[in-house]
């Protein structure tokens, strides 16, 4: 794999630790949302613990470059469950080079693996790149998310 002109070794991907919160909440910061890095060990020390919950990271020579967070689910409309990406990112040095996709299709065996029927994301209409890469690996846009901010 090449990035910026340098070999690397081998993605590995493996589930989250709390000694990756630095380097998660860098990828935070990249992904629109910075976060220092006690923010994520809090985060972190809610979300590790719960089983409805998943965080892989991708790690070259043992460097966090990559996360996905996931969420399950269970419908109200219909019986079963479903899994959602909560946050999806890549080291910005490290883009381009598939470690999304590897990602991606590592939470989806994780989806499977729990029982999920569907994998279910939302994504900024400003991120339009992010919106080609999920539609390439067959996600369908759907629909419309709404918010509203309580504070």
């Amino acid at each position: 794999m090449e990035t910026r002109g340098k070999t690397v070794s081998e993605v590995i991907i493996r589930e989250a630790r709390y000694e990756d919160s630095y380097e998660l909440s860098l990828l935070m910061g990249e992904l629109g949302y910075p976060t220092a890095p006690e923010e994520m060990t809090e985060r972190l020390e809610t979300l590790l613990p719960n089983e409805a919950y998943a965080c892989f990271v991708a790690c070259i020579n043992d460097q966090v470059i990559g996360m996905i967070g996931l969420t399950k689910g269970i419908y109200f409309e219909k019986n079963g469950c479903y899994a959602r990406i909560s946050a999806l990112v890549v080291s910005e040095e490290f883009r381009g080079n598939g470690i999304g996709k590897q990602l991606v299709y590592y939470g989806e065996e994780w989806a499977k693996e729990q029982g999920a029927t569907a994998i279910l994301l939302n994504s900024g209409k400003h991120r339009t790149d992010t919106h080609e890469f999920y539609r390439s690996l067959d996600y369908d846009d759907t629909g419309l998310r709404f918010i509203k901010v309580m504070l």
